[in-house]
């Protein structure tokens, strides 16, 4: 490996002021919220063109010198901008921030991975009213499609459902598009997401087998009416909620992600001193006549199942003095917010700085564990009753949220709070995070996205055929140069 002959030739590709290659420069040794142990970098690299991606990697494979992509690097909790591995050059593709095309009628974007939820949601607000993003609860400035690429989830669907084809720098230096997007042509509109001979999209969703440079991604269209259902619940009505939930997305009753948190993570994000122990809200839309006849009956069924339920239209929103309620509705209508970032300083006792997504320069720590359950009541109980005993081992406290996507799983989040100056405190989170990981482990969970620091445990599990992802990077990545370690097993 010759860093230096690397370095030079990207140089000549990027020019001087795109590539930063002094150890003692800060961004070489970045900050994370997650405090996470430093994994040295030999070079930041700024490209601005998929093109200049490819040669980036070619000198990466000349060289034999490991590259590290990141969107925007806003991955809070899982390790922000940080390699899995030591000893590689950060790929920052943050300039790569062109909205290439918008098919109105077609209901698709195509993305670089510079662009950000506020960026795509102004521009479709200006250009194509008709439609919004599917929008996270993350600083409005991430990158919609780094979370997509780390199997992120939206307010309202999974974000990784919504490809309908990719443009990708393999590991060799060759680019490829995936789906109808592989033949240009006239009538391409990508109305047929899986293109023709084997799906390849999946590949490169939590993976290191390629550097993904654009995507074509889903667009929500703008319904006639939206609701939404604030319900709040005590925690012995939590099993038959999650239960009826689990039969309104059986009955298509439901079609948006329901999001359910406990007191520690929605306590934050409302001014109001009296949090209930569980909050949900889903999401209803469509024509009038469907929201009128749908609202009622899932209000009805949650009512039965234990829970208190509030009906939030676009006016009651916007005239609530909590932020929470007008944050909850923005979201799931398309409009980014800062709010949950904000939510999260006043956790900690901070008033929200003015640079809200400079998180990895605070004493805010913050890890996140994140397992996926079954929808079904007994077994989030159980999940929820393994992460408090975790915790509590521990002293932190979770800040939890428990997402059904549909009738079959949940997405649970579990954030653990620290301050990142007590030493005492940084321990205790990194100690719990890592027992959480190995105790639902070793109770049948699993999980759906994990950080840099869980890396290597969760990939010398039995969680997914490592052997044959093994093979297809040695393939698509034969000198082993893209973001070594990230979802794929090393055996050192």
């Amino acid at each position: 490996m010759s860093v230096d002959k690397a370095v030079a030739a990207w140089r000549d590709i990027l020019g001087d002021t795109a590539v930063s290659a002094d150890a003692t420069a800060p961004e070489l040794r970045p900050r994370t919220t997650s405090v996470s142990p430093h994994r040295q970098l030999v070079a930041v690299l700024r490209p601005s063109t998929a093109e200049q991606v490819i040669e980036v990697v070619r000198v990466a494979r000349e060289q034999r010198v490991p590259l590290y992509p990141v969107s925007t690097g806003r991955n809070w909790g899982l390790g922000s901008r940080l390699p899995v591995r030591p000893g590689g050059a950060l790929l920052d593709l943050s300039g790569l921030a062109r909205i290439r095309a918008v098919d109105e009628r077609g209901r698709y974007a195509i993305v670089e991975p510079g662009v950000s939820q506020a960026q795509l949601a102004d521009h479709l607000r200006r250009h194509a009213p008709g439609l919004v993003p599917n929008v996270t609860g993350s600083t409005p400035n991430s990158s919609i499609l780094g979370n997509l690429l780390e199997r992120g989830t939206g307010f309202r669907r999974h974000r990784a459902e919504e490809v309908r084809g990719l443009e990708v720098v393999l590991g060799t230096g060759e680019l490829i598009r995936t789906g109808l997007w592989a033949g240009e042509g006239d009538r391409q509109l990508h109305h047929y997401r899986h293109g023709l001979g084997p799906g390849l999209d999946q590949l490169f969703v939590q993976s290191g087998l390629g550097v993904v440079t654009a995507a074509v991604v889903d667009l929500v269209p703008v319904r006639e009416e939206l609701r939404l259902l604030m319900f709040s619940l005590s925690e012995p009505a939590l099993p038959q909620v999650i239960d009826t939930v689990g039969e309104l997305f059986t009955g298509d009753v439901l079609r948006s992600i329901v999001h359910i948190f406990n007191n520690k993570r929605i306590g934050s994000m409302s001014d109001s001193d009296e949090v209930p122990l569980w909050t949900g809200v889903v999401a209803v839309d469509g024509v009038a006549e469907q929201v009128a006849a749908v609202v009622p009956l899932v209000a009805e069924r949650l009512t039965g199942a234990g829970a208190q339920v509030r009906v939030v239209d676009a006016e009651e929103a916007a005239a609530d003095h909590d932020p929470l309620i007008s944050a909850m509705f923005d979201v799931h209508a398309g409009r980014p917010s800062t709010a949950f970032l904000e939510g999260l300083h006043r956790a900690m006792g901070h008033e929200p700085p003015a640079d809200l997504d400079a998180l990895d320069e605070t004493d805010i720590g913050y890890l996140a564990c994140m397992p996926v359950v079954a929808v079904d009541g007994a077994a989030v109980t159980a999940l929820i009753a393994r992460v408090e005993a975790v915790c509590g081992r521990h002293g932190v406290a979770p800040a939890l949220a428990v997402n059904p996507t549909g009738a079959d799983y949940a997405e649970v989040v579990i954030n653990l709070y620290f301050d990142r100056t007590d030493e005492a405190q940084t321990a205790a989170a990194h100690a719990c995070n890592a027992e959480l990981h190995e105790r639902l482990y070793a109770d049948g969970f699993r999980f759906y996205r994990v950080g840099i620091d869980a890396m290597d445990f969760v990939t010398h599990q039995d969680t997914a055929p490592w052997g044959a992802i093994g093979l297809i990077k040695q393939a698509l990545d034969p000198d082993g140069v893209i973001a070594p370690g990230r979802y794929h097993r090393i055996d050192a």
